[in-house]
């Protein structure tokens, strides 16, 4: 039976700007195997540039779910209404926005340069209002050095990242939604996932094996098919070679 492996990114796959080579000929040997190999992000295509230059990959979940595809198909969309967007821009709220392929921001604050330090990521580009309304949003972040707002006024979902940030995405959305879409486009693979932290929660859950990384917190590690390595320990090539050529 081939398989669909899903792996998160940060925490995951690398840390910080670090892919094991372990964990480069991993994905290798998968996709030469004629297993797919998929990406499950919060980050949009715009920001992995520099990781899909060192890995290949056949598909993403991005932006924490509400973008998939494999290949040149798109197997799941779910953009944010432009109404939701107008009322945060209204509301004065400093917000970046995540579209396929860019990462950018319409207004300048010193925020988004204090909030891309805490994840070690580029800020967001500086666009204008016509680049924002010529694109698909699927996903926000918005930072400020005071979160203390009302989000229960906006119909989305609010997911705390950090003391200076928010992901937003639609309500319903995680990283679990478009593996439905990808059971039915592939119904004999088996889906591997690889995850460390709790927005990976639902996705490990959905899928037929799920491969928790050995840093994760206890509520992870509590669902976990397999518990493997940290990353730069070779851990997504130990669970390869040490569970999953045994399992399946």
């Amino acid at each position: 039976m081939n398989r669909i492996f899903l792996f998160d990114v940060d925490g995951t796959l690398s840390v910080g700007d670090i892919i094991p080579d372990s964990t480069i000929l991993a994905l290798e040997e998968l996709r030469k195997n004629n297993d797919i190999v998929m990406l499950s992000t919060g980050r949009c295509l715009g920001q992995m540039k520099d990781l899909l230059s060192k890995i290949k990959i056949d598909g993403a979940i991005c932006n924490n779910g509400a973008y998939a595809f494999i290949g040149n198909d798109i197997v799941f969309e779910s953009p944010i209404k432009m109404d939701e967007i107008n009322k945060m821009l209204n509301d004065g709220l400093h917000v970046t926005f995540l579209a396929r392929d860019s990462y950018f921001r319409i207004d300048d604050n010193s925020i988004y340069y204090d909030f891309a330090k805490v994840f070690n990521i580029t800020p967001a580009e500086l666009k204008n209002m016509d680049y924002l309304k010529n694109n698909n949003i699927y996903s926000i972040g918005v930072q400020d050095y005071n979160l203390d707002f009302d989000v229960s006024k906006y119909d989305l979902n609010f997911i705390k990242v950090c003391n200076l940030g928010y992901d937003v995405i639609n309500n319903g959305i995680n990283k679990a939604t478009p593996i439905e879409f990808i059971k039915r486009k592939y119904p004999n693979y088996k889906i591997v996932a690889f995850g460390d932290n709790t927005n990976d929660i639902e996705m490990l859950k959905v899928s037929d094996i799920s491969i928790v990384m050995g840093q994760a917190p206890k509520e992870v590690k509590d669902i976990a098919t397999y518990i493997t390595k940290p990353p730069l320990d070779d851990g997504i090539k130990y669970a390869i070679d040490n569970y999953l050529k045994e399992s399946i």
